[in-house]
């Protein structure tokens, strides 16, 4: 009975281990000016000084992590179904082929003007830039350029932008 409950309790650790590496360390914390980046491929610059007013979501994914998937899913369809909120939400995968990036876009319906693929050395400074080493995730980024909140929920969502 002993073994049984040691055996289960480690199982719970490493589940609870497992789980927590999902989510990105970021080395900005709420209320700190969000680093700006720079897609060369796409000759786009993602300027986070001045939104015009809006805030910015960026979901931070890759195909092979589900949860990132998953969220960039979940946020296409919180926006979808509150399409007035002044919030743009962007994408950036880091996916080794960009062919296969292209494909899940399309697969998952992912309106392919707010993906970007980043690559090389504009992955490594995105990544390092919003700690994305242990995992990606979702960064709210206020109209003044400024983090608002990590891996926002529906519900935090929700209550930023006053729906109810």
């Amino acid at each position: 009975m002993k073994k049984t409950f040691i055996l289960a309790a480690l199982l719970v650790g490493l589940i609870l281990f497992a789980g927590e590496t999902s989510h990105f360390f970021h080395h900005t914390t709420v209320g700190d000016k969000a680093p700006s980046f720079v897609l060369p491929v796409v000759d786009s610059a993602v300027t986070l000084d001045n939104n015009h007013g809006d805030y910015v979501l960026i979901n931070f994914w890759n195909s092979t992590d589900a949860v990132s998937r998953r969220d960039a899913n979940r946020y296409r369809a919180w926006k979808r179904r509150y399409p007035q909120t002044p919030v743009e939400i962007i994408g950036v995968n880091f996916d080794d082929s960009e062919v296969l990036f292209h494909e899940i876009v399309r697969l998952d319906s992912l309106e392919p003007s707010k993906q970007f693929h980043a690559s090389g050395d504009t992955a490594r400074i995105i990544i390092d830039n919003y700690g994305l080493e242990r995992g990606y995730g979702a960064v709210l980024i206020d109209p003044e350029g400024k983090v608002a909140a990590y891996n926002p929920s529906d519900n935090q969502l929700d209550d930023i932008f006053a729906i109810h």
